[in-house]
């Protein structure tokens, strides 16, 4: 037997080998970690909101995946997320500040919003072929707020200064910055967010127990985030998913 025909033989056997191994990455239990960069969106529910543009938004956390049924799983994550949200009044409010009992109108806020959110899935994965997978996704996300600031912005009426720091970051559940409220419309935020989840990407097993995975992922709440009745506005994300089970 040549040198090459051995060559051949060793290749294709490697080749194959792989592929074997590849194969076997079908565990019962995995975990793995993942980095969502997205942008995300203000949508008022009540007529005396509107958004004001979009903001970027980030994940970071970790994923597993338990094995219900063939290529069902149920897949609870602990993530990290941050979202950068945009609302304003419309133009035709006219609202009194609490600090001092003027008027301003044009008021917009940018929120700067931290979570630990705990989304609890439901996922459908397709055989492997070629190494690789098709999944798909859906299910809830609870959300605990950790950290947050929030600016503000606005017009003075005719003939009264602005007499509070329009533009500095404050953080809006703190008493102390009650001045900042406007009379019927606290600018407070909500501890408590839910979102509903839904995925879908691709899936490259690399080797025999790590796997490369990606897709798109839209977070949409459906809970307040602000603690005002006067208004009521959720926030939703669309971001890509980047991770390896391993």
């Amino acid at each position: 037997m040549n040198l090459t025909t051995k060559c051949s033989l060793l290749l294709v056997g490697f080749v194959f080998f792989t592929q074997t191994i590849k194969a076997q990455d079908d565990r019962d239990f995995r975990i793995g970690f993942k980095v969502i960069p997205g942008f995300n969106w203000i949508k008022p529910k009540t007529s005396n909101m509107q958004s004001d543009g979009s903001g970027i938004g980030f994940s970071f956390g970790l994923m597993s995946d338990v094995r219900m049924m063939d290529n069902y799983f149920f897949t609870p994550e602990l993530n990290i997320t941050s979202m950068t949200n945009r609302i304003k009044f419309k133009d035709t409010q006219n609202l009194q500040l609490s600090g001092n009992g003027r008027y301003y109108n044009n008021i917009s806020h940018r929120y700067n919003l931290k979570y630990i959110e705990i989304p609890l899935t439901l996922k459908f994965r397709t055989n492997e072929s070629g190494g690789i997978r098709y999944w798909g996704q859906f299910g809830i996300a609870p959300g605990f707020l950790i950290d947050h600031n929030v600016s503000t912005a606005a017009s003075q009426s005719a003939g009264n200064p602005v007499a509070f720091p329009m533009g500095d970051k404050y953080p809006a559940n703190d008493q102390s910055n009650d001045q900042f409220d406007f009379v019927d419309n606290e600018d407070d935020i909500n501890v408590f967010r839910a979102a509903m989840i839904l995925g879908f990407g691709i899936e490259y097993n690399l080797s025999e127990n790590t796997s490369f995975y990606t897709g798109l992922r839209f977070n949409n709440g459906f809970t307040d985030i602000r603690d005002n009745k006067k208004s009521n506005v959720i926030n939703n994300v669309l971001g890509l998913e980047i991770g390896l089970f391993f």
